[in-house]
């Protein structure tokens, strides 16, 4: 059921959120409106700043920080969000913290209908570290985009950033 809510609190936020960025980054959508996408690299950036995060900070600490949509961890369209290796807990989502914090997510499929947070884990219990790309809900453009997310492995968790690669 949160899950439901999250995929609606995205749908409903997306005009709400970065609209309208222009610079150099940005794509035009069907209105000629420029749509802010962020470099790959600025997505690796973020992730190791989270994971060096993670590493010097309790838990408790770091999904504080990475739940707080105007802290350092949420970024135009980049965030933060970290899965529990052991019970496939969302325990911060910087996108959407109030509707999926908390929810076991192992099942969360993406627009295909492929397990995503399952083939996450599946990368980072194998490689440590890696990319996976799906389909998701862009909440800016309110369309579903390919998207790829950098995760990495951090003790029991999965931390992972995500980017629109339309």
């Amino acid at each position: 059921m949160k899950i439901a809510k999250f995929l609606l609190v995205a749908a409903m936020t997306s005009v709400l959120s970065v609209s309208a960025l222009a610079d150099s980054h940005g794509a035009k959508d069907e209105k000629g409106f420029t749509v802010y996408r962020s470099e790959p690299g600025k997505a690796v950036e973020m992730l190791n700043r989270a994971v060096a995060y993670m590493q010097e900070n309790s838990s408790e600490r770091a999904f504080a920080a990475f739940n707080n949509q105007a802290g350092q961890f949420h970024e135009n369209d980049l965030y933060v969000f970290v899965v529990g290796i052991d019970d496939g807990v969302m325990h911060a989502h910087g996108g959407a913290p109030e509707a999926i914090v908390g929810d076991q997510v192992m099942e969360l499929t993406d627009a295909a209908g492929t397990k995503i947070i399952q083939a996450m884990m599946d990368k980072v219990k194998r490689d440590g570290e890696g990319a996976v790309e799906y389909v998701w809900l862009n909440r800016v453009t309110n369309k579903v985009e390919k998207k790829t997310s950098n995760v990495k492995r951090v003790g029991d968790y999965l931390v992972g950033v995500g980017f629109y690669t339309k």
